[in-house]
């Protein structure tokens, strides 16, 4: 028995909670993820239940604390406090998911045996629990770790996200397996251990090797611009002209590129711009003297029953038309809406969002190729983007302002975030944000060309859509159900035996 089982369960609760944590962008530790379950499944596999069920919670908690403890740093709270007991508040909330998986497998251990069999089964119908609902939030995906490992997230094309969470799951089994076997049986382990990696690799490599964008007739150019304007600044009325002058001079180097599309990010304008007739005209005005189109964020509202409700959208302005727009549909709770309104009437005295769900999925078209934009955190959820795909996106456009975290993890794993949607669906992810980090990714899921934190400026670069579907944007979710029944196929022959 290694060294590591001897520990108490709390003990190893906690490390296991420390070293998926600690795997999370932007610490390029990710292969800490390929063994940081070995630990909790030591103490799941020993325990009842309901200590189950507490250890998870531990580890869950403690790994989401490290995670996301960016939340604690939203200069947008209403307080210092208020942001700390949001990061408290949501790692409380997904360790309870952590709790319910422990639970569920340790009494599946403990009537079949055959828990390590589903255990990546399981674990993965987990996941796309955390993902759905108003409180969805598949940003703790395990499958976010491995970004860093371009060939390893290859197998997003065919799986989604859930396959490459799979496929951690099960190297954190057979290392377990090699630390708790027999001698004899070591070196037999050790070679399934070696396989299961390798093979990835080598997969990856393989399939990167086949991916192409030589189609010079299709080719888009697309500029994408980063104002690194503070979220609170954008907002001061004395401020207002030097935004907009920022925005145009941004637009004017971005057309001197002679590109297609020019991109300026979320809310990038101070004002409810295609209502406001004075500032749309302005804008108009620039891109009517280049012919550019430019595709931008802002809020809107529109009047219903006696009543407006704003929404947070993203625009194409071009030069004389019509405007057409999309309303974000996936809203950040306690931030752009609340969702206790209905239930605790008084909670809405705390200003905890006030923007409404958009309700209709837009697509755009430039040069008559056909993208979506989806707006900051839409952009982590793939039955979105999927959805978007499926009625005839060709490439993804994501505006997006992270200022609120300032320079912290938040901003590189959403960015590693986007380069999972580009590899899905095997098409270009193109990502304007405010402060950054705003890139241009192809359909590998390899940045092109970057801009960083902090840095005001342009990137240009051509990109080729892709007018197919993946196996994954035609099939979506399909191993979750196939998880699911084979956890109940599993676990009845595991009672039959049992019971024979």
């Amino acid at each position: 028995m290694h060294i590591l089982f001897t520990r108490k369960s709390w003990e190893l609760a906690i490390v296991s909670g420390c070293m998926l944590g600690l795997s999370f962008p932007p610490y390029k530790l990710g292969f800490l993820a390929w063994m940081g379950f070995v630990p909790l499944i030591r103490v799941i596999l020993n325990e009842k239940p309901l200590k189950s069920a507490l250890f998870g919670f531990m580890t869950g908690f403690i790994m989401n604390i490290l995670a996301l403890h960016w939340l604690s740093l939203n200069i947008g709270a209403p307080s210092k406090l208020f942001a700390i007991i949001s990061l408290l508040s949501a790692a409380i909330y997904l360790a309870l998911f952590w709790s319910l998986f422990c639970y569920i497998f340790s009494h599946i251990q403990s009537i079949s045996g055959i828990g390590l069999l589903i255990l990546p089964s399981l674990w993965i119908i987990t996941e796309f629990i955390m993902s759905i609902g108003p409180f969805g939030f598949p940003w703790v995906s395990l499958s976010t770790t491995q970004v860093d490992y371009l060939p390893i997230i290859q197998i997003a094309e065919w799986t989604g996200i859930f396959g490459i969470s799979f496929w951690l799951i099960t190297v954190n089994v057979i290392f377990y397996e090699l630390l708790n076997c027999s001698i004899s049986y070591r070196s037999t382990i050790f070679r399934t251990l070696l396989f299961s990696i390798v093979s990835i690799w080598l997969f990856g490599y393989l399939r990167l090797g086949t991916l192409s964008d030589k189609d010079d007739k299709k080719k888009i150019k697309i500029s994408v611009t980063q104002p690194n304007i503070g979220p609170q600044d954008k907002w001061e009325i004395k401020k207002r002209d030097w935004v907009f002058s920022r925005l145009d001079s941004l637009y004017k180097i971005a057309s001197e590129m002679k590109p297609d599309i020019i991109i300026w990010p979320e809310a990038a304008t101070p004002s409810f711009l295609i209502k406001n007739h004075t500032h749309l005209l302005r804008v108009r005005r620039l891109i009517r003297r280049t012919g550019i189109p430019l595709l931008t964020g802002t809020i809107d509202w529109s009047m219903s029953q006696n009543s407006r409700s704003y929404f947070n959208s993203v625009v194409l302005i071009k030069e004389d038309g019509q405007i057409p727009i999309y309303h974000k549909k996936q809203l950040v709770p306690i931030g752009e809406f609340n969702p206790f309104a209905r239930q605790l009437p008084l909670t809405q005295e705390l200003n905890l969002g006030n923007y409404t769900r958009g309700k209709e999925e837009t697509i755009f078209e430039i040069n008559g190729s056909l993208f979506a934009s989806v707006i900051c955190f839409e952009s982590v959820f793939p039955r979105i983007i999927r959805s978007l795909t499926n009625i005839g996106a060709q490439f993804l456009i994501i505006v997006v302002n992270d200022g609120w975290y300032g320079e912290s993890a938040e901003l590189y794993q959403h960015e590693a975030i986007a380069r999972l949607r580009a590899v899905e669906h095997r098409y270009p992810v193109i990502r304007s944000a405010n402060t950054g980090i705003s890139a241009i990714i192809d359909r590998s899921g390899r940045e092109i060309k970057t801009l960083d934190i902090g840095e005001t400026g342009v990137i240009t670069a051509s990109i080729v859509p892709f007018d197919g579907k993946t196996f994954y944007g035609r099939y979506g979710d399909w191993i979750i159900s196939t998880a699911f029944l084979s956890i109940l196929f599993f676990s009845f022959i595991g009672w039959r035996k049992g019971n024979l």
